[in-house]
């Protein structure tokens, strides 16, 4: 059980050979039109998550990759794949497991395949105000708010076969998921399922007691998957596989920024949905940096890549929770042969 109040912190050159002034013309920077567009779509609405990206296009680092990208809002990973799937979008960030999900289950469509990992842990958990319920075993009898198809309630079952409680014995209560929070608050629910770092953040902007406020984080009870990656479609990485590089190269760079100077990173945010709170939205992009991008193995081994025998384990889960008609292997799952150089990786 996490407590949430304790872990809430270009080169021009002139050349002068034998007195003669040699000037060296450069036709300048390429136009949006001379640049490959890449359409990207994120998994949620424009919070501290998307600032990776946000801020990346800001700050011209896509460009430097010779990519003119965009971004749209998500609603929800599925919906993001899905997406990415039918050719609308190129990249998506969404939950891998998710992704699998899909690949499984519909083998006729266009497949993808995770080229980056941005959370190495899932973001996973389940809120309660309720003193009582101090165990996964104590929701037992209690009614859970949560949405239908969300990452939380497919996982669910894996989570409860870990946390050793029975699952039938909790009754759902189903709502869209930007009322999770709220109905919670109302008292619709004992507990409610949702992304730590979205949830938390709306309790506190709908005015709760953060002081208490409980949350179970899965990865906690021997959940080993992953959360949100970089996502592409196979074909459009064998098509294209030097803007898929260029464009991790630029998220590498951007992801620097957003460990070493969060708050600046927000109003690229804030651009493109003017309701945004750049407080709220800094503090929970420290939240996502510190639990689930800053990892051990990250700070060891750097972000974006994978442990592949963790990978395996983490297959073995998602195929026993989601009832995968058949299990992916991991080179069907993750590449890292897209993956900037790891000194380029290191995170402080």
């Amino acid at each position: 059980m996490l407590n949430v109040n304790s872990k809430t912190g270009a080169f021009a050159g002139l050349s002068l050979a034998l007195g003669i002034l040699v000037c060296t013309f450069s036709s300048g920077p390429l136009s949006a039109a001379d640049k490959v567009k890449v359409r990207v779509i994120s998994d949620w609405a424009f919070q501290a998550q998307a600032a990776v990206f946000t801020n990346a296009i800001e700050k011209g680092y896509f460009a430097e990759q010779n990519l003119d990208v965009s971004i749209d809002r998500g609603y929800g990973s599925a919906d993001a794949i899905t997406k990415l799937a039918s050719g609308v979008y190129d990249i998506a960030f969404g939950d891998i497991n998710s992704m699998m999900d899909f690949n499984a289950k519909n083998p006729e469509k266009t497949q993808s395949i995770a080229v980056m990992m941005i959370f190495d842990r899932p973001p996973l958990s389940i809120f309660t105000f309720e003193d009582a319920i101090k165990t996964p075993k104590d929701r037992e009898g209690k009614k859970m708010v949560t949405s239908a198809g969300e990452a939380n309630l497919r996982m669910f079952p894996l989570f409860a076969k870990l946390a050793k409680f029975d699952q039938s014995k909790v009754q759902l209560v189903t709502v869209q998921p930007q009322l999770r929070e709220q109905m919670l608050i109302k008292g619709a629910g004992d507990v409610a399922t949702g992304f730590y770092y979205v949830s938390l953040m709306n309790f506190k902007a709908l005015g709760a007691d953060t002081k208490k406020l409980k949350s179970f984080l899965y990865s906690d009870y021997g959940i080993k998957v992953y959360g949100n990656a970089i996502i592409t479609s196979k074909a459009f990485a064998a098509a294209k596989p030097d803007v898929v590089k260029g464009f991790n190269a630029a998220v590498a760079k951007s992801m620097h920024d957003t460990i070493n100077a969060p708050a600046a990173t927000i109003p690229s945010i804030k651009k493109r949905d003017g309701t945004v709170d750049e407080a709220i939205e800094t503090e929970r992009l420290n939240i996502i940096n510190r639990e689930f991008v800053l990892t051990p193995y990250v700070q060891q081994h750097g972000f974006g890549g994978i442990d592949k025998q963790r990978m395996a384990e983490s297959i073995d889960q998602v195929t026993e929770a989601l009832e995968l008609p058949a299990k992916p292997k991991v080179d069907d799952v993750f590449t890292d042969k897209f993956l900037p150089p790891v000194k380029d990786r290191m995170l402080k």
